[in-house]
């Protein structure tokens, strides 16, 4: 078998998809971050209920339910595991492709000219000046698939243990609950209301009201959604330090933006977001100022007093965009507007395609500008 053969032959092992691969990461991804969005939900909700509940079986049913949370922590590893498997998997194939095609259509080449300027060369005459002139093509190219082939194997392995052996059965091993006392045999059910008790509100009532344009309504409908820590402020308006869940929501939605596959799209809305990078703590930190000053990191936060309300659209999660806008600037596979990384995604594209940049947002240029006094203008 000639060279040029041998690398078509070679071309061929390494002749994937890797769009397709990087869509099933991408899938996963998403699939883990709505894990971990319920899983925090599913917290608050039974924190709400050990405020409204006390007695033994309410403290029983708080133990209990701390093994869903740690089920869903797991689940969310694995599933970030394989994607990033299958990401580094899709980019080796990709590369090796290219590298062997290249080599193929340079040996291919190199052969032709040698051929017609050598009538009466052999196949042994051709290949040995093909392997000169490349330096080793078939060398390089079975490098390059050695290399893709251990990454698929290893996206592979991956999958097999979660998918197969572990077959991401988290929850399984979480008991029954025992009944109303939650807990494994017979016990006294000890359920007692809390005097005084109130839900806690979702929306602070006091939270400033914004413009009556653009994606929200500036000023916040989440008041103390939560999405702050208990760090040092900012020095971006007073912001405090991010809670690790939000920051985590936030390079998340960076990496969807900048993921291969999401390429074409923002190509064609012509947007150019070269400078977003979800390990830029400068990114990170606009984007947080934006979500604090906006709904105060509540990704349930719905503006219901100003224009947009009252014209039936009232904005909504993290960044308070209202539904057309959102619509406009979501991403396929991130349709859902109180999800916490779909709601960043939209609110960031949509600063994109208004101002250019996330500098030139009014609320990050105006607290940007060492002017004092300067404070947070809302999109």
């Amino acid at each position: 078998m000639s060279i040029v053969e041998t690398l078509a032959g070679l071309k061929n092992k390494v002749d994937g998809d890797p769009a397709t691969i990087r869509n099933i990461a991408a899938a996963m991804r998403t699939m883990g971050g709505h894990v971990a969005t319920s899983a925090n939900q599913l917290v608050r909700n039974v924190t709400e209920v050990g405020k409204a509940w006390q007695g033994d079986s309410a403290n029983a049913f708080a133990d209990y339910m701390t093994a869903y949370p740690t089920a869903g922590r797991k689940l969310k590893s694995a599933l970030t595991a394989c994607a990033s498997a299958l990401d580094t998997a899709a980019t080796k194939l990709e590369t090796a492709h290219t590298t062997v095609s290249g080599l193929h259509e340079a040996a291919t080449t190199a052969a032709n000219e040698y051929r017609r300027d050598h009538s009466d060369a052999t196949q042994t005459d051709i290949d040995n000046h093909v392997k000169q002139q490349l330096d080793d093509p078939v060398g390089k190219a079975n490098q390059a698939v050695t290399t893709a082939t251990n990454a698929l194997t290893t996206a592979k392995t991956a999958l097999d243990r979660k998918l197969g052996e572990d077959g991401f059965g988290f929850f399984k091993g979480i008991r029954q609950p025992g009944g109303a006392d939650f807990l494994p045999g017979d016990h006294p059910i000890d359920w007692e209301k809390t005097a005084g008790y109130s839900p806690t509100s979702l929306a602070s009532a006091d939270a400033p009201t914004g413009p009556d344009s653009g994606p929200g309504a500036g000023g916040g409908g989440g008041g103390g959604g939560g999405g702050g820590g208990a760090g040092a402020p900012s020095s971006y308006g007073n912001a405090p330090a991010p809670k690790p869940q939000v920051v985590e929501w936030i390079k998340e939605a960076i990496r969807v933006i900048k993921s291969p596959e999401m390429a074409a799209i923002l190509r064609k809305r012509g947007l150019d977001v070269s400078d977003l990078d979800p390990n830029d703590p400068k990114d990170i930190q606009r984007i947080w100022t934006i979500i604090h000053h906006e709904s105060g990191g509540n990704p349930n936060a719905i503006n219901n007093w100003d224009i947009n309300a009252k014209n039936g659209v009232p904005s909504q999660g993290l960044m308070q965009t209202i539904p057309p806008t959102f619509n406009a600037h979501a991403l396929p596979g991130y349709g859902k507007i109180r999800e916490p990384v779909d709601n960043i995604i939209a609110g960031v594209l949509y600063t994109y395609s208004r101002y250019g940049n996330l500098a030139e947002h009014p609320g990050i240029e105006s607290l940007e500008s060492g002017q004092p006094g300067a404070r947070y203008k809302p999109y």
